[in-house]
């Protein structure tokens, strides 16, 4: 029986509160640049093309809050680059925009994160956060009113350990008592949250919002008001 959830949070429960495009062309004239957001939304998946690039090579740099900080940091000047500002002008704005998404302010809650969360709270089910995050992660949670829901909430900066690393999912089984079989781990990403919720026994479930993995063999929804049905046939 499914006694504990667990989630990810980036892409599955918080999303930027307004469009990064806008963000970043808002920023930049902060700081005495102009760029079309147009464009920018334009490049926006570049990118996240060279954060994938990163994050193939070595993903243990979300361990690290320095290391973190810097390819973030080296995506926003990429994007600057790519909007045809210079080096000094990009390193500028790369540190605004980071230091930005530091505040609760920068993101908001999906639609079904707070009737999915009130639905388990009621249910009894016990939850935790499991994130690749750096250390502004608790106080963005607490800041969007959130973390109370939450026995535990697992920074990988704050812990030194980074998803699909299983260590990292015994850190929330341990914090509230639970066996690998008694848990649910939901994230987005098929790799640092299928892959290593498996890894260590704990039944993984892919949030897929926007239908990316529609080939995914394994137990995949498309809203976390789904987990409701996964809780009902898992508990049967």
């Amino acid at each position: 029986m499914i006694k504990a959830i667990f989630f990810d949070v980036g892409a599955t429960l918080l999303t930027p509160a307004d469009n990064e495009g806008v963000t970043f062309a808002r920023l930049a004239k902060e700081h005495g640049f102009w760029v079309d957001p147009v464009e920018v939304a334009k490049k926006i998946p570049l990118m996240y093309e060279l954060y994938e690039q990163r994050y193939e090579q070595d993903d243990s740099f979300w361990s690290d809050d320095a290391r973190a900080r810097a390819v973030w940091i080296e995506m926003y000047e990429y994007m600057a680059s790519l909007l045809g500002l210079d080096e000094q002008c990009g390193s500028t704005l790369a540190q605004a925009v980071y230091s930005y998404y530091f505040s609760h302010e920068a993101w908001k809650l999906f639609d079904d994160v707070l009737p999915t969360l009130e639905t388990l709270r009621k249910c009894s089910y016990r939850m935790a956060l499991i994130s690749n995050w750096d250390a502004t992660l608790i106080s963005i949670i607490d800041g969007l009113g959130i973390a109370h829901y939450f026995e535990a909430i697992i920074s990988s900066a704050d812990v030194r350990l980074h998803k699909p690393m299983p260590q990292i999912f015994q850190l929330a089984l341990d914090a509230l008592g639970v066996n690998a079989s008694e848990a649910l781990h939901v994230g987005d990403h098929p790799y640092a949250d299928v892959e290593g919720a498996r890894e260590v026994g704990i039944r993984p479930v892919l949030l897929d919002r926007h239908s990316l993995y529609e080939n995914f063999n394994e137990l995949r929804i498309k809203s976390l008001l789904d987990i409701k049905t996964v809780l009902e046939t898992s508990d049967n």
